[in-house]
């Protein structure tokens, strides 16, 4: 299994509140720098492109989460949710 793949799964485990955080703050620190080659990279050396990918697999698990959640998972989340996206 790949560095990735297990971050993944990590991230899967997750309460549905700290998988939004997690996505909010990997958008809010998305700061990008340029190496001498004009290569887009993150400060951890990923390039962009990576990064988006990366995000997009956070939204992808945390959606197909949301929707095994139970319901009063859900009501509870839909609560933290709001006050988390106040925040950014």
């Amino acid at each position: 299994m790949s560095s990735l793949e297990k971050r993944l799964e990590v991230f899967r485990k997750l309460p549905l509140r700290a998988q939004l955080a997690t996505i909010l703050s990997s958008k809010a620190n998305s700061v990008l720098s340029h190496d001498e080659s004009g290569i887009s990279r993150t400060k951890f050396g990923i390039s962009s492109r990576q990064n988006r990918d990366y995000i997009a697999s956070l939204e992808r698990i945390h959606q197909e989460c949301v929707a095994a959640a139970t319901p009063q998972e859900k009501k509870i989340y839909q609560q933290s949710a709001v006050r988390l996206q106040d925040l950014n």
